[in-house]
């Protein structure tokens, strides 16, 4: 370890643990500080958010499907079967993953991704109309890995935890129930770079397709 990166890390140890103390007069300052804040520009749009939302995806080359819940893995296995994948599963978790009873048409597991991993099934914790971008949390049943290692990456989205702006979904995280997530995704589009001779190319640094299964609410 070099002698920069050595007094960088110390620097941040030190902010960590310095500044004021945290009393509980001090949380609530920053707390009503965070509260208070209010976005500065924002693109103004009076598209219907999903519409928005799969629009968006597309012009990043992204595709979906709009599904019942109770269609999850026939979606699945639509989109695996279109692209001639085998039927292994990398599962996440969240409220309708959860709820799919997996057929033994398909083989499931439930631990991180590897390099040889061909598929990842994760839901999102919410999706962001103005960029077609979807939110994920890691957590102990959906490691990040899931999100980088794949060749496809599925992500189910449930329609109902659509926002307007990526501000709007940082308010959602501080709300949420349980520990605090260790680590926010926000990806938009499949994994693409023009780095190798000006042409654009897929999966260099992730998934080489991403697919949402976009289920709509009741």
């Amino acid at each position: 370890m070099t002698e920069a990166r050595t007094q960088i890390l110390a620097n941040i140890r030190s902010a960590l643990t310095g500044g004021e103390p945290r009393t509980p007069l001090r949380m609530n300052e920053l707390k009503a500080r965070i509260e208070s804040s209010t976005p500065k520009a924002q693109p103004q749009f009076e598209d219907d958010l999903l519409r928005r939302f799969c629009q968006k995806h597309v012009a990043v080359h992204g595709t979906y499907e709009r599904v019942a819940a109770q269609d999850l893995e026939g979606a699945v296995l639509r989109h695996i079967g279109a692209h001639q994948v085998d039927p292994q599963l990398y599962l996440g978790a969240g409220p309708l993953l959860d709820a799919v009873q997996w057929s033994a048409q398909v083989f499931t597991y439930f631990k991180s991704a590897d390099q040889h991993t061909q598929v990842a099934v994760s839901e999102a914790f919410a999706a962001i109309a103005e960029t077609g971008t979807v939110v994920l949390c890691s957590g102990a049943s959906s490691p990040t890995s899931h999100n980088f290692l794949p060749e496809d990456h599925i992500v189910v989205v449930d329609s109902a935890r659509m926002v307007r702006h990526q501000e709007d979904i940082w308010p959602l995280l501080r709300n949420r129930e349980g520990a605090v997530v260790r680590v926010v995704n926000l990806i938009t589009g499949p994994s693409k770079t023009g780095d190798i001779e000006q042409t654009i190319q897929y999966g260099a640094h992730g998934p080489r397709r991403l697919h949402l299964l976009i289920v709509e609410s009741a």
